[in-house]
Order: C-alpha cells, then sequence, then structure tokens
C-alpha cells in the first residue's frame, strides 16, 4: 500500500532499554499523511509519528511516497512496517493537500 506523507521533522530517540540492557538509536518522523478517503475520494490530512527504518534515518523534512507492508510485531500482533521511502518532486512547490483544495 502507498501513501503519500508530508515529513515536517525528525527526532532522534536514543537510550537503553530497560528490558534487555541493549542500546538504541530511532529516528521518528512528525508527519501528515495525505489519505484519500475511499468513499469520497477527497484527500484527507491525518497528523501521526513514523518510525523511520535504519536505512532512512537521514531522511530530510519533504513529501515522500511510502509504502507499507505487513509486520508482526514481537507481540504477534498484525502490523505494518515501511517498505520503501521515494521522494516525491514538487514542481509547483505545492504540497498534494494544496492541489487538492
Amino acid at each position: 500500500m502507498k501513501n503519500t506523507i508530508q515529513i515536517l521533522h525528525v527526532t532522534q530517540v536514543a537510550g537503553r532499554s530497560k528490558k534487555t540492557g541493549n542500546d538504541y538509536d530511532m529516528r521518528m518522523a512528525q508527519c501528515i499523511v495525505h489519505k484519500t478517503n475511499r468513499d469520497t475520494g477527497a484527500i484527507e490530512p491525518l497528523i501521526g509519528e513514523l518510525v523511520l527504518p535504519e536505512r532512512y534515518k537521514d531522511l530530510k523534512p519533504g513529501t515522500y511516497e511510502v509504502e507499507f507492508e505487513v509486520a508482526i510485531s514481537n507481540e504477534k500482533r498484525v502490523g505494518s512496517q515501511v517498505a520503501t521511502i521515494t521522494p516525491i518532486a514538487e514542481a509547483s512547490g505545492k504540497t498534494p493537500m494544496a492541489k487538492a483544495a
């Protein structure tokens, strides 16, 4: 599944796990997901935080097409994880929300 996501800011979260004692270093992207409503076709903004995979930890703010794939968590819950992140070239300099308006 592909979604357009506008990354506003990337925050580093680092420390030591209390459970395992291992060090961790993650990047959390504060973003707006430009979700298409299946019933109306309108683009609806959803605001949230995305855990960036290690290979994308140096990602800069901008607009991206993000593809997700099904994943199973440590708690055996079905969820999703980022498969690919591809920059979207904005020729007009407008966000997808501005184009839809």
